[in-house]
């Protein structure tokens, strides 16, 4: 009898044992102690955050004055393109759109110029697409736009509103052009690089409005959005809708410009976007509070709207910045990753690596590679994300 009840005792034992290493993966696997341990690894970049640091798909791109440099995730320099003083530029992540004074490069990832060459007027600023390049150029108001392919041929321009097959900007269509009283305010090409959104700024009335035309590119001009007072500043392309957000409220549009539901308009007042995901799905947008942005410089608040989900979510510390990486929504405090998925509450806090020696003060973008951009001062570092 005493032997099968050591063998009983045995089992039991071994039975809890099994269940406790089963509870102990389980909290660690849900983060329930706080912290857990997980790999990250940094880079300090020789670039510094004054040098317009900017994500390259998963590369990094940097203008000293001078020159335009292409580094590696890790640092490594790829290419570098002399472009003079004052240039300004716009990534994809593919090719990049540069401008000085009248001059437009357009240059692919491996840092070749497929075009270079002097626009009519000085440009304003430049947008580059999967296909093609927009600048707008001429004076602030009466400003006007032109498409070229990467390799440098028109394929639109503003007389394009006529539509009336005319691929050519003469001087009369300067003078008739609708939009002579309009500043344009931004520009993106959508859907594949088929479509393009323009939002102009109307200052001839009383009180400044703002208008979203939307053009098929090199075909005709789908529709127009009269979006009022309220400053637009962000366009995404999510899930085959337009989702404009201004100071106000995050609104829908068709290709067309029609509303897709006016009832569920999501005010945004109080909030600024700082960081979203698209694709084929309901745009995930992240939000953070004007005031601790603007004032405070530390963020302790966030939320996320996606659809129907509107969710607020209250960091464990002051955040210098914050990002999505999927769903997964990733904030940076001086010394700390927290992380947590929009179906929880809680974050988890993981201690930067040690490769980074002083406080973080500063988040600068993300790369594609789950590789995002921190300053500290004006040091820049590329975190690699658990």
């Amino acid at each position: 009898m005493q032997g099968v009840e050591q063998k009983d005792r045995k089992k039991l034992i071994l039975v809890l044992l099994a269940i406790a290493v089963a509870l102990a993966l389980v909290v660690y696997l849900t983060g329930l102690f706080g912290t857990r341990s997980k790999q990250m690894s940094a880079k300090k970049l020789r670039c510094v955050a004054t040098q317009r640091v900017t994500p390259f798909g998963d590369k990094v791109l940097y203008y000293d004055g001078d020159t335009l440099f292409c580094l590696s995730s890790q640092g490594a320099e790829l290419w570098k393109y002399p472009l003079g003083s004052g240039a300004g530029f716009h990534a994809s992540n593919s090719h990049i759109a540069a401008w000085v004074g009248a001059n437009l490069h357009i240059i692919d990832r491996n840092g070749r110029s497929t075009y270079n060459d002097s626009l009519s007027e000085n440009i304003q600023f430049a947008r580059v697409g999967e296909k093609y390049v927009a600048a707008v150029i001429g004076s602030n108001v009466g400003s006007y736009w032109i498409v070229k392919d990467f390799s440098g041929i028109s394929v639109d321009n503003e007389a394009a509103p006529y539509r009336e097959s005319t691929r050519s900007r003469s001087k009369n269509d300067e003078e008739q052009t609708p939009f002579k009283g309009l500043m344009i305010l931004d520009l993106d090409f959508f859907d594949g690089g088929e479509f393009l959104w323009v939002t102009r700024l109307d200052v001839s009335g009383v009180v400044a409005s703002t208008v979203m035309n939307i053009y098929q590119v090199g075909a005709m001009n789908t529709g127009t959005v009269e979006l009022g007072e309220d400053i637009t500043y962000r366009v995404l392309f999510s899930g085959g809708l337009l989702n404009v957000v201004n100071t106000r409220e995050v609104q829908q549009y068709t290709y067309r410009g029609l509303e897709e539901n006016a009832n569920i308009r999501r005010l945004v007042y109080g909030w600024q976007l700082i960081d979203w995901e698209t694709g084929n799905f309901d745009a995930r947008m992240l939000f953070a509070p004007v005031f601790q942005i603007a004032d405070l410089g530390l963020i302790s608040e966030l939320r996320v709207l996606q659809g129907s989900i509107n969710k607020r979510f209250t960091l464990p510390d002051g955040c210098v910045g914050a990002c999505l990486k999927g769903s997964t929504i990733c904030a940076f405090s001086s010394d700390s990753l927290y992380q947590a998925g929009m179906g929880t509450q809680r974050f988890n806090a993981l201690k930067l690596p040690s490769q980074i020696e002083s406080p973080i003060t500063g988040y600068l973008g993300k790369l594609t590679n789950g590789t995002v951009l921190l300053s500290s001062g004006n040091e820049v570092y590329a975190l690699v994300l658990p």
